[in-house]
Parts: structure tokens; sequence; C-alpha cells
């Protein structure tokens, strides 16, 4: 005797007003079910859980994520949410069901570490360009000590460096 699963039900609030998906309506939660490998023992319950991406703090078995994997499938699920639901990765649902999942397109820039662009440093004729050359140890340029000397001046009349002529932070 074969069972078929039940079509999706809508309506059945599951978090935020989406569609349930049925597993079986069998009056056990667990379910033995025949394979290549032998008898497994399937929690129904589990898999109705994970395959409404209720699965949170716990695992299922590689039989019960196989099992959800392929009613997700029948429903015509896309595999990113199945792999999502159930916590199997793309290759695993590929090596599982052969011809019936699109191979991943593998970009040749993933992995790698983009590098950021320079920030322009700061520029003569400004206090953070007199900081750089006494950071740098050389004497500051004529530009940059006129510059620190202003903002010397605005630090003494306002009690900030903000606003300061020559500042990042000078108001236009």
């Amino acid at each position: 005797m074969r069972i078929k699963p039940r079509p999706v039900e809508p309506g059945v609030p599951a978090g935020r007003q989406r569609e349930w998906i049925p597993v079986y309506s069998f009056p056990v939660p667990t379910v033995w079910l025949a394979t290549s490998d032998g008898l497994v023992l399937l929690d129904v319950i589990a898999v109705e859980l994970a395959v409404n991406g209720l699965r949170k703090g716990w695992k299922l078995t590689r039989d019960e994520k196989w099992f959800a994997a392929r009613l997700m499938l029948d429903r015509k699920i896309p595999y990113s949410t199945i792999s999502t639901h159930l916590g199997a990765s793309a290759a695993t649902l590929i090596e599982w069901f052969p011809g019936e999942i699109e191979p991943l397109v593998i970009r040749s820039d993933r992995g790698k570490k983009r590098r950021r662009q320079p920030t322009p440093g700061p520029s003569c004729g400004s206090r953070s360009g007199h900081r750089r050359h006494i950071r740098r140890r050389e004497r500051p340029c004529k530009r940059c000590l006129l510059a620190k000397r202003a903002a010397d001046r605005h630090y003494r009349e306002h009690g900030t460096y903000v606003g300061a002529p020559g500042s990042r932070t000078e108001a236009s």
C-alpha cells in the first residue's frame, strides 16, 4: 500500500501566514521506511517541522533529510530553500538527486579577499597634514604650519578643532 502525501493546505498558520506543508497524518509520530540500506526510522514530526522551516536547535538524521528533501522537491520548492530548511548543503542535494537540481554556478572570485581602495591620506595645507609630517619625523611645510596655527587659534577661541580652517570637519 502506497501512501500519498496530501497536497499543500493554505491557511494553516506557521509563523507568518505561510502555507503549511503537511508531511503525513499518521496516528504515530515515527514511521519505518524501507531503503536500499535496510529499514530506517523516521521522526515524522521533526520532518514536518523542518519542511516548514521550524528546525531550530535540533538536527535531522541523514535519512530524514533525504525524505524531507524528496517531499520538498516534489512540491517544486527551490533547492536553496530546501538547503536552508534542512541544514544540507547544495552539493549534498545534488548528490542525492542527480539531474533534478541544476549544478551551482561557481564564481571565480569567491573566496578571494577583495582589497579595499586606499583612502586618500591627509593633504598638505591642513592640520592633519601637519600631523602627518610630525608622525613621519619630517619638517612641516609652510602650508601645513599656517594651517596648524589657524587651527590652534580656532581651538583657543572655541575650545574645539571642529570647524577649524583646513580640517575635515570644517563647516562649508
